[in-house]
């Protein structure tokens, strides 16, 4: 970020607890991550007696619409909706997850140049890159399966968020900061979507598995990135303290997106044809969905690193409806493709 400035990056105190936690995260890589595991055959697994998705994850499943849906058409959205999931989590991986594990690794992020950190960050990476081999085998089996392979999806909110924050300021470790916090809420929440489609009995199995391979390796960089974040904000200037402590809970929202505008295009593509009813009731509802996320550990992060003791973190974390009782912009009461896909 300020690479000019030393405090930015000045060495990790002898005492470091979060460098230790790292080590020992590190030493146990080799048995849990799922990249390790033999490999299952996706296509022996496949059966179409199954749903490829559960219908509570469609954001608008409780619409009157929904359930005049003919069994072909609820197929079909069903399957969409397990294919937007997939393109989702490959966005995250590799737009938001996989450039900061670099940064790490190339040490350009304060507080990363401890060789114990960037081992970590390899090992995470590693983790990303079979998560995208493992959602683009399954998205492209159900695709195959279901008659969908012309399906095509615009971009997702997630990541234009992301991009317009980061188009709001002019420095460039501004822009370093807005990409770390997306990064660290993606890993350091786990979304719903993991337990609900893993534990699900009338889903998919391949997709059950999936899941669930995946929810495991999700679990561990929950408590990496815990630390990483430790260690960045240990080493941030007062200025860029503030501005991180401003930005951390900001990307919630952006993640709580229910994708409204994917959604659209793909009824529009299946020719639903109460396309614009359906989404125009739900996009007046809510086009963001916060209540379907548990941000209590990125509170509970915000607290140990004392951000949440700064007027700018306090202040943010208010803003974005994540210390209210009443979220801003937000109805309860309707799940939805939203969150993170992770």
């Amino acid at each position: 970020m300020q690479t000019e400035t030393a405090y930015s990056h000045a060495p990790a105190a002898p005492d470091n607890n979060s460098i230790a936690a790292l080590a020992k995260m590190g030493e146990v890589w080799k048995e849990r991550a799922q990249v390790k595991n033999e490999e299952f055959e996706v296509e022996m697994m496949y059966s179409t007696e199954y749903d490829d998705f559960l219908d509570r994850l469609i954001p608008f499943h409780q619409h009157p619409r929904y359930g005049e849906l003919d069994d072909d058409m609820r197929t079909k959205i069903l399957s969409s909706g397990w294919i937007a999931y997939n393109e989702k989590t490959i966005d995250i991986e590799s737009k938001i997850i996989s450039p900061v594990c670099n940064e790490i690794i190339y040490g350009t992020l304060p507080g990363t140049q401890d060789e114990t950190i960037k081992w970590l960050a390899a090992q995470t990476l590693t983790d990303e890159a079979y998560h995208v081999l493992m959602v683009i085998q399954t998205a492209r089996l159900a695709r195959t399966q279901r008659g969908l392979l012309d399906l095509r999806l615009p971009s997702f909110d997630l990541v234009n968020q992301i991009e317009l924050e980061a188009a709001k300021y002019p420095e460039h470790w501004q822009k370093k900061i807005v990409r770390a916090v997306a990064c660290i809420c993606s890993e350091v929440f786990i979304s719903d979507y993991l337990s609900l489609l893993s534990d699900a009995d009338d889903v998919q199995p391949v997709n059950k598995i999936t899941t669930e391979a995946h929810r495991k390796d999700e679990l561990a960089h929950s408590g990496i990135f815990r630390h990483l974040t430790k260690e960045i904000v240990r080493h941030l200037t007062p200025r860029e303290l503030a501005f991180f402590a401003q930005l951390l809970p900001r990307p919630m929202r952006w993640f709580a997106s229910q994708e409204l505008s994917v959604w659209e295009t793909i009824l529009q593509q299946l020719d639903y044809e109460h396309t614009k009813e359906v989404i125009g009731d739900i996009r007046a509802e809510a086009e963001v969905a916060l209540f379907r996320v548990d941000f209590s550990e990125l509170i509970e992060l915000a607290e140990e690193t004392g951000l949440l003791n700064t007027s700018e973190g306090r202040e943010s974390f208010e803003a974005e409806g994540l210390l209210s009782n009443e979220p801003s912009m937000t109805k309860p009461g309707r799940p939805s493709l939203a969150v993170n896909m992770k």
